[in-house]
C-alpha cells in the first residue's frame, strides 16, 4: 500500500464530466482529500432552442446550457441544491425539489403550471420527466442541449482504480457507473459509491441516502478517513 510514515494513503478517483469534476474536487481539497480527475463523459453543447416560459433543470450542465441559449430568467424548477444554486446565479426564480426526480415531478405537478415549460437536458436522461409530466396534463418540451460524449480513463487513474491499494470512485450517473466497468475491473481495496440505486446498475457498492452532491462529497470523505 501507498504509505508515509506508516500512514496508509487512499486515493480518490472523479469520474464526473467538467466542470462538475473540478468543482468536486475542489470541494474535497478544501476538507483535506485530495483526488485523481478522470471524466469519463464529456459535455458538448447542441445547438438548441426553446420558447418555453418555465424551465425544470436537473443539472447544473442544462442551466449552463440554458444561459447559452440567451435563457436566464423565468420560473425555473430544479431538482436539487447544487442545480437551484447555479439557477439561482444565472437569473431564474427558482422552486428546489431537494431530492430525486420523482421529487421533482411531484413538486412541478403540485403547482401544475399554466405557462409551457421545458426540461432543459442531455440526450442521456433518466426518470422520464417531460414524459410524465405531459401525462399529467402539463405542457413540458424536452429540449436536449448537450451531449454527454464517452472519454477514457487516464492511464493513471485506470493503474488506481486496477492496483491494491485502497481507492475510493464515487459514481453520479448509471452511464459513467457503465463506463467505469466497460473500460476496467476495480481492485480488491476499491469503494465505490452511487449517488442512488440506479446509478450502481444492479453491482455491490455504496448508495447515498440522498441523492445529491452534498451527501456524496460527505460519504466520500468519510470513506478517504476510515482508510
Amino acid at each position: 500500500m501507498q504509505t508515509m510514515g506508516g500512514v496508509v494513503h487512499a486515493s480518490v478517483i472523479i469520474t464526473r464530466p467538467a466542470p462538475d469534476a473540478e468543482r468536486f474536487a475542489q470541494d474535497l481539497r478544501d476538507q483535506g482529500v485530495p483526488s485523481v480527475v478522470s471524466s469519463l463523459l464529456q459535455i458538448v453543447g447542441l445547438d438548441a432552442q426553446t420558447t418555453a416560459q418555465g424551465f425544470v433543470f436537473t443539472s447544473t450542465n442544462g442551466v449552463f446550457q440554458a444561459v447559452k441559449m440567451g435563457v436566464t430568467s423565468g420560473p425555473a424548477w430544479c431538482v436539487g441544491p447544487r442545480t437551484t444554486k447555479a439557477a439561482l446565479d444565472a437569473g431564474f426564480d427558482v422552486t428546489c425539489a431537494d431530492g430525486t426526480a420523482e421529487d421533482l415531478i411531484n413538486l412541478i405537478k403540485s403547482v401544475h403550471p399554466k405557462m409551457p415549460i421545458a426540461h432543459i437536458r442531455g440526450q442521456s436522461a433518466r426518470g422520464d420527466i417531460g414524459p410524465r409530466l405531459r401525462n399529467a396534463g402539463i405542457d413540458c418540451a424536452d429540449v436536449i442541449a448537450y451531449a454527454q460524449g464517452p472519454m477514457r480513463l487516464s492511464a493513471k487513474a485506470k493503474a488506481l482504480i486496477e492496483g491494491a491499494d485502497p481507492v475510493i470512485i464515487p459514481l453520479f450517473s448509471p452511464r459513467t457507473t457503465q463506463l467505469l466497468f466497460d473500460q476496467t475491473t476495480p481492485g480488491p481495496a476499491a469503494r465505490l459509491i452511487a449517488i442512488s440505486k440506479q446509478a450502481a446498475l444492479g453491482r455491490p457498492m455504496q448508495i447515498a441516502d440522498r441523492p445529491n452532491g452534498a451527501e456524496m462529497l460527505r460519504l466520500t470523505r468519510a470513506a478517504f478517513l476510515a482508510i
